[in-house]
């Protein structure tokens, strides 16, 4: 088990993504390639799907919940958000 910590530019990624949830403001720019999705992901870009996508694998729904509803981000769900952008950005 690969227990690496979270690198700074997944940990911004991530966040810019936790961010956009709070503030309801994604970018979702038009990709068609893997390589322009991690272009814009490493130029800052947010993803409302892809968030939801790490949601949905790596939270629970009482986190998504109470982030989508409550506006409320708790650890478990930042930790969740955490290893799915750490797991997406470990893959590039």
């Amino acid at each position: 088990m690969n227990m690496k910590r979270i690198s700074k530019q997944a940990k911004a990624i991530a966040d810019a993504h936790i961010k956009a949830r709070l503030d309801g403001n994604f970018d979702d720019p038009k990709v068609t390639t893997k390589e322009e999705l991690i272009e814009a992901l490493l130029s800052g870009k947010t993803f409302s799907e892809l968030l939801e996508e790490i949601e949905m694998r790596f939270t629970s729904i009482t986190s998504i919940l109470l982030s989508r509803q409550l506006f409320h981000q708790s650890n478990n769900y930042r930790s969740g958000v955490y290893k799915g952008f750490k797991f997406l950005i470990d893959k590039i």
